[in-house]
């Protein structure tokens, strides 16, 4: 799948999840929600009850106290029998007639009583809501109100009081105490959502990775293909001419193209290596053939390399203070190394280059300084420059053939040595880089590898 298309597919994916997941919880807080208004409402239900058994205590004390009027009001009472027999229970009737007795006393429904009795229930259930309690008569016209002010809210059930008056209560359940109460379901979902976005997220880098290694190998194939038909070319075109004979009579064209082939047998042969030796390396298979190097004479027989092969004006300018000390290396791969920083230096200058190398001892160690006065590398660029495939953006611009594994070669290789290299640049104006290698004095040269 390419890369456009999978991504849409992952927007369109996250979008069902963040849907579904919206749905699930707006649902869950729908179910909540009626959940709590059940509890509210019961517990209103409760401190009218509540209210009534205390004006019942209330109306107990005055029909000990006044016994001969509790049974001459009693006679006043309204039974409704045939209510008793249909729709009304025996026990509705019972309060009902419980009720008009209280009213004989004087004993009529509080609802400052019923107000705090439903505040304190509902904080011993954590509910922090506002409310307003109605208190109408038979023609639903308000008698009396309690509590805060609420406009809008759930309302509970309208409960009967005597007499055709009733008493009801509207709540204000706000989303925050809805959503406490759904704490564990809210959390397991964010936890299951950050979980499937994770994954998802993952199988993107995945993607973008395998994208980008697609993209490498495609690159580096080409590169590497380029780079190697240009010698092989080369060495095709001298052979043939060779075998037909044309530069017999020549010997020194002869010589000159036998020179070139040789050279471009050992380009061939540097670029193999690099790549062997990168694999070498990441299968921790490379074996180093470690022994004392005079590096001063390793650096000058370079110059004296690149001076006779390069088609460049170039100056070389050297600085070496070793104390006396000699670097422990494989002295192959770290002539390979400086080989190819002088090569970088050369290949991404102008026409007149200036290489200066600068080799000091200090603290046990060699630090080899390689500047150039070439193109220069970004801050940016300098950040993955020693990544394998990777080359620098000014590369690119002057179109310079090269595959991006010198420099990952190079520091793979010094790091092999227990070794560091770092790079500071400025565009325009040159780079420097800077080799670290653990060094030993000539009076401990005697070390085994």
């Amino acid at each position: 799948m390419k890369l456009h298309n999978f991504l849409i597919v992952f927007a369109i994916a996250l979008f069902c999840l963040l849907s579904l997941q919206a749905f699930w919880l707006y649902y869950t807080y729908q179910l909540h929600l009626i959940s709590i208004e059940k509890s509210v409402n019961s517990i209103f239900c409760q401190s009218i009850e509540k209210e009534l058994d205390q004006r019942f205590l209330e109306m107990g004390k005055k029909v000990k106290n006044n016994l001969s009027n509790a049974n001459i009001r009693i006679a006043s009472f309204k039974v409704d029998y045939k209510g008793m027999e249909s729709n009304s229970s025996v026990t509705s009737q019972q309060l009902s007639m419980a009720q008009q007795l209280m009213i004989t006393y004087d004993i009529h429904f509080n609802i400052a009583t019923a107000d705090s009795l439903f505040h304190s229930l509902l904080q011993s259930r954590h509910y922090p809501f506002s409310y307003q309690i109605f208190y109408d008569d038979s023609l639903k016209k308000n008698i009396q109100t309690s509590g805060s002010l609420i406009r809008k809210g759930f309302k509970t059930d309208v409960l009967s009081i005597i007499n055709g008056e009733k008493t009801y209560a509207v709540v204000k359940i706000t989303a925050p105490v809805v959503f406490s109460s759904m704490l564990a379901i809210l959390i397991v979902s964010i936890l299951i959502f950050f979980f499937i976005f994770a994954c998802l997220i993952y199988e993107i880098k995945i993607l973008l990775n395998q994208h980008y290694l697609i993209q490498l190998r495609e690159n580096f194939t080409n590169a590497l293909t380029h780079d190697m038909n240009t010698p092989l070319t080369t060495i095709y075109s001298i052979l043939n001419e060779l075998e037909k004979g044309t530069i017999d009579k020549n010997p020194e064209l002869r010589q000159k193209f036998s020179v070139i082939a040789i050279n471009q047998v050992l380009n061939l042969q540097a670029i193999v290596n690099r790549v062997l030796t990168l694999a070498y390396i990441e299968k921790k298979q490379l074996s180093l053939n470690k022994q004392s190097i005079d590096l001063e004479a390793m650096i000058q027989s370079l110059i004296d390399k690149f001076t006779v092969k390069s088609t460049k004006n170039i100056t070389f300018q050297t600085y070496f203070d070793l104390k006396d000390t000699l670097v422990y290396a494989d002295s192959f791969y770290l002539t390979n190394v400086i080989s190819n920083l002088v090569d970088n230096a050369i290949k991404y200058s102008g026409d007149s280059v200036n290489i200066e190398f600068e080799c000091t001892a200090k603290e046990k160690k060699v630090f080899i300084r390689v500047r150039d006065n070439g193109f220069g590398i970004s801050q940016n660029d300098q950040l993955k420059i020693f990544k394998r495939f990777e080359r620098g953006a000014e590369i690119k611009r002057n179109q310079i053939s090269g595959f991006g594994i010198g420099l990952n070669y190079v520091q793979q290789v010094i790091e092999a040595h227990a070794g560091t290299i770092t790079v500071t640049s400025r565009e325009g104006v040159g780079s420097e880089f800077t080799i670290s290698l653990p060094s030993y004095h000539i009076k401990n040269e005697n070390i085994n590898n």
